[in-house]
């Protein structure tokens, strides 16, 4: 009990002492928090402040913004110049395999006129030596120095082929 009164004691002395409180307009916003009336001109103040933030905030948005493009335009640039660059390389590789084949080939017709010579002089040469003996008839003869005829043609179009394929490589 003696809490009770000295409570109500107490109430009744801060009610009496109590200071004036002015009437100010106090308005409520959506969020039901309390904010007080302020003149018109500082509310054109704050708004012409809020409007060039606003207007600096863009104009840095669209700056980044313009950045942004300008890195994707040159991210694209490069792109395409390493997909011509592969396509370049790849290109030059393919030619290069070209030239290793053909190259390859020339040696081989190379390889094969020789073969080809070689075999032409030692039937010259055994045709020759039997011709000198008188071993061979005349129809023999014959026979004989058309194989050689025939093996001459051979390397004459082994010799062509080296030039198309020496061609080929240039």
């Amino acid at each position: 009990m003696k809490i009770t009164t000295t409570l109500f004691l107490f109430f009744i002395v801060q009610v009496f002492f109590a200071q004036e409180v002015k009437n100010e307009t106090i308005k409520v916003d959506a969020k039901k928090n309390v904010i007080p009336a302020v003149d018109s001109t500082q509310i054109a103040a704050t708004a012409t402040a809020i409007s060039s933030k606003t207007k600096e905030d863009t104009k840095y948005l669209n700056d980044q913004l313009k950045s942004e493009k300008k890195a994707l335009k040159e991210a694209k640039k490069i792109e395409k110049e390493q997909e011509r660059f592969e396509k370049e390389k790849k290109d030059f590789n393919k030619k290069q395999s070209r030239i290793f084949s053909g190259e390859k080939s020339v040696r081989n017709i190379k390889d094969k006129i020789s073969k080809s010579q070689r075999n032409l002089i030692t039937s010259k040469e055994k045709l020759d030596k039997k011709i000198a003996k008188g071993s061979l008839s005349s129809n023999r003869i014959k026979k004989e120095n058309i194989k050689i005829s025939k093996q001459q043609i051979k390397t004459n179009k082994l010799e062509e082929d080296l030039e198309k394929a020496e061609k080929k490589i240039k």
